[in-house]
């Protein structure tokens, strides 16, 4: 598949896929007259890259995902493969943890405002707050 044809299907812009892949983050194959022929492997790494991206992992976390998944099979790949994940797993955790927090925050705030009631209300919207600096990413 030509590029046109491979942005297109994921509705994208020919200059984001060859972003993508003066990143590393795709790596197609060459015609001899030097057109991008994009595979199912490309079309693979590609919904890897846009879910990672909506997860905001960095450019550079994704490359080092798709090398980690490019490499051979190995005690060292796995255990680096582990390791990473975790520490997103982590990070996702805390985020979700902010995010509930702050949907509770927005509920509580406009309910206070509809029923015009802060004063009672203005303890409970400061630990919130509170939470949501906590948790701040």
């Amino acid at each position: 598949m030509n590029i046109t044809a491979f942005a297109q299907q994921f509705n994208l812009s020919t200059d984001a896929v060859r972003f993508y892949e003066k990143a590393g983050l795709l790596q197609p194959k060459r015609q001899t007259n030097g057109y991008r022929i994009y595979t199912e492997t490309d079309m693979y790494d590609l919904k890897i890259i846009l879910a990672l991206k909506e997860l905001d992992f960095s450019i550079k976390e994704i490359h080092y995902l798709l090398e980690l998944k490019r490499q051979l099979i190995s005690i060292k790949c796995n255990n680096d493969s582990t390791e990473f994940l975790t520490n997103q797993i982590d990070y996702i955790k805390q985020k979700i943890t902010f995010y509930e927090t702050a949907y509770q925050l927005l509920l509580k705030l406009k309910t206070t405002i509809e029923h015009n009631n802060y004063a009672e209300n203005q303890t409970e919207l400061s630990i919130l707050i509170d939470q949501l600096s906590y948790y701040g990413l």
